[in-house]
């Protein structure tokens, strides 16, 4: 530049005057040195119409003479500006050009910095308001609700950090419910004014819901925002949620979110009730009733709790009941505050029951309140409410089994039932009674009797030599088609003597039964090889049912799942089954005819071989059933081949040539016709959950 060149000259004058003049040693001269200096030459304040336009800011930029100690570098001109809708330009040292965007909305305004060296300045930039345009029109909402209460849960109780806020609000007439998750900034816990938006992760949209007691319905949400406004204690909400049907929701609040304040949880403390009264109306569920623990005249704390063991409308039977399986319910209420009656709900529960032989029951266990409140109760006394008919609790019921049965497992596992008629496939006589066994004697006798010995009952079902578990040991007695259950506690035993068994139970409940029996134990004929098949086994039919089940791309995105149920007899349940997993070529099949070998790589043209899933048969099978369950003759198809052909007359042929995990060859040719509605060839059928219908032949559902 041509001032950066004169500075060069200036500089160097003195030097060219120094060494022509003698130097005078007594004075110092001083330096000359140059400071920047910027003067603002156009106006401080310029003013744009909402159409917005350019600008231009001009000004000098000059380097002026001082004498300063330490010399600073040359200078450049520099200008910010913190708007996102002014644009600047390279700066000159004369002139700055800048340009301001259209304004959508409202007046607004910003400053522009220019600084040079150690100097500068501001201009203000101010643009008008888009006047022209209509303001948005107000949202057509499909649902209002004005809201009247609001609660904040602990967010420790849906196992979430301080700063996640579960809020529920209630309606005036206590008729809709709804449930809001924001989250705050961390570290935070007491919600703050904001927007809470679900693009922004800051409201949970998919845990949101709104419940609506009559009509009832209920309601998920997609996305959404809640514009949160505070004053002291005051909360001002205003909530705009929409669900996956398009609708738009709008609910509004103003005044306090009770428990906004976190409390501190109390030290747990001992609660001995005056009286414990229990309550049932005949509109209920059978064995629902309230557990009603009286802290003096007139409150108490109520648990709702419902008999999962053996209902009936007299008593809650012995045994343990809590809120994590379902037995103590989210009716129950706990008095938070006995002076005001202030309710809250119970969060946490635990109580077992037993019935004494003087009439008297035995309470033990905790509950819990939202608030932390924790009260430990063991009370003894007669329960008000319970009707235990003149009989003592606990007294012995004696029943002398008629007839016994069962399937031999391997192993020297015996599974037994003791009853008093005869032992066949189905489980609901009138009047009967049953007893099952599950025996883990270690050892197989020759005629497959079960071997003399004490068993043990066995809560933790180790399936130890010298026990008989809890998971497939029960009793039931059968009236008006519905079972009363006899569950086994510990304290069980059975003793087996020679052609002799008796079962010393405790129940559940508190009862004791004395089932004896006596008579031939041999399972002979009845063993099921460890629940296989003892060889090979052909079978050729016409006539069997279909059932075909579409499941799309069920097990990965090349193949197309037909599961496939022959039942020789869908109506009954009973006689032979096929259960065939096959996955044909997404890409190009139609429907389900062609040849699947087996393979556990779920590929193309193979079909799934057989597995337990939890008590049911699934993938590939071969079984034989009685009333839908297993009799034990069942084989897993683990190898070989399955060929399915369509028939022109609307019937499917199944040509089977296959082995079981034993080696055993299953073969045969089964001709069957799709049963009902049941039949789901299309591949447009819509995608549904798999479920196995077969049980294992252990399991009794209860």
């Amino acid at each position: 530049m041509r001032i950066k060149n004169l500075l060069s000259l200036l500089l160097a004058l003195p030097l060219v005057f120094a060494a022509c003049e003698p130097v005078d040693e007594g004075v110092d001269e001083p330096k000359k040195e140059y400071a920047a200096e910027l003067s603002l030459t156009s106006e401080a304040t310029m003013e744009f119409a909402s159409e917005g336009g350019q600008g231009v800011i001009t000004y000098t930029a000059e380097l002026k003479e001082v004498t300063r100690e330490t010399p600073v570098p040359q200078p450049e001109v520099e200008a910010t500006c913190q708007a996102d809708w002014v644009e600047l330009g390279e700066p000159t040292n004369e002139r700055l050009e800048f340009t301001v965007s259209k304004n959508e909305g409202a007046a607004r305004e910003t400053k522009v910095v220019v600084t040079y060296g150690d100097d500068s300045f501001e201009v203000a930039v101010k643009q008008a308001a888009n006047e022209g345009d209509e303001p948005d029109p107000m949202p057509e909402y499909d649902v209002e609700v004005k809201l009247a209460a609001a609660e904040r849960y602990p967010s420790s109780e849906f196992g979430l950090t301080d700063n996640h806020f579960a809020l529920a609000f209630v309606d005036d007439a206590e008729n809709i419910e709804l449930f809001l998750l924001l989250v705050g900034d961390e570290g935070e816990n007491i919600l703050s004014a904001g927007d809470y938006a679900s693009n922004t992760g800051r409201l949970l949209a998919e845990e949101c819901e709104m419940f609506i007691w009559e009509p009832a319905a209920q309601h998920t949400f997609t996305e959404g925002v809640a514009t949160v406004a505070v004053d002291g204690d005051n909360y001002t909400f205003d909530i705009e949620l929409t669900n996956e049907d398009a609708l738009l929701f709008h609910f509004t609040y103003e005044g306090v979110v009770m428990n906004m304040v976190p409390r501190e949880k109390p030290d747990p403390v001992d609660f001995e009730p005056t009286k414990v009264c229990a309550y049932a109306e005949s509109a209920w569920t059978l064995g629902n009733f309230e557990l009603q623990l009286y802290i003096n005249d007139s409150s108490y704390h109520a648990l709702d709790m419902q008999d999962m063991v053996n209902p009936n409308e007299d008593y809650l039977s012995a045994g343990h009941y809590s809120t994590s399986n379902g037995s103590i319910t989210s009716w129950s209420n706990f008095v938070a505050n006995v002076e005001t009656g202030e309710g809250a709900y119970v969060t946490d529960a635990e109580i077992d029951i037993a019935h004494n032989e003087d009439g008297t029951s035995t309470i033990k266990g905790y509950i819990e309140s939202e608030y932390g409140d924790h009260l430990n109760i063991d009370w003894t006394g007669v329960v008000e409410g319970f009707n235990f008919g003149g009989e003592t609790p606990g007294e012995a019921v004696e029943f002398a089994a008629k007839f016994f049965g069962g399937t031999y497992y391997g192993d020297g596992n015996y599974y037994i039932v003791l009853s008093d008629v005869e032992v066949t496939g189905d489980k609901s006589v009138e009047g009967a009674t049953y007893y099952y066994f599950d025996i883990y004697a270690g050892v197989e006798t020759e005629d497959l009797s079960v071997p003399n010995g004490t068993y043990t009952f066995d809560l933790s079902n180790s399936y130890a030599t010298g026990t008989f578990t809890e998971e497939s040991g029960f009793g039931f007695y059968i009236s008006g088609g519905v079972p009363t259950w006899y569950l086994y506690d510990e304290g069980s035993k059975i003793t087996v003597s020679d052609n002799k068994i008796v079962a010393e139970l405790v129940l559940t409940d508190g009862a004791k039964h004395i089932v004896t029996y006596e008579g031939s134990t041999s399972l002979a004929g009845s063993s099921s090889g460890g629940g296989g098949i003892s060889g090979d086994v052909e079978v050729n039919a016409t006539g069997w049912d279909a059932i075909v089940q579409y499941y799309g791309q069920y097990y990965n995105d090349v193949t197309d799942n037909y599961y496939v149920e022959l039942f020789e007899d869908v109506e009954s349940g009973n006689g032979g089954y096929f259960a065939l997993d096959l996955l044909a070529d997404y890409a190009t099949c139609v429907d389900h005819s062609g040849t699947f070998t087996g393979s556990e790589s779920m590929g193309i043209n193979t079909f799934v071989p057989g597995y337990i899933d939890g008590d049911y048969l699934a993938g590939s099978w071969y079984a034989e059933i009685e009333d839908g369950v297993a009799t034990g003759t069942m084989a897993p198809l683990t190898e070989g081949s399955v060929t399915v052909t369509l028939n022109g007359d609307g019937t499917q042929t199944y040509t089977i040539d296959c082995t079981d995990d034993q080696g055993n060859k299953i073969t045969g040719s089964v001709t069957a016709t799709p049963y009902s509605d049941a039949y789901a060839l299309s591949k447009g059928t819509e995608q549904r959950s798999k479920s196995f219908r077969i049980e294992l032949p252990k399991r009794v559902v209860r």
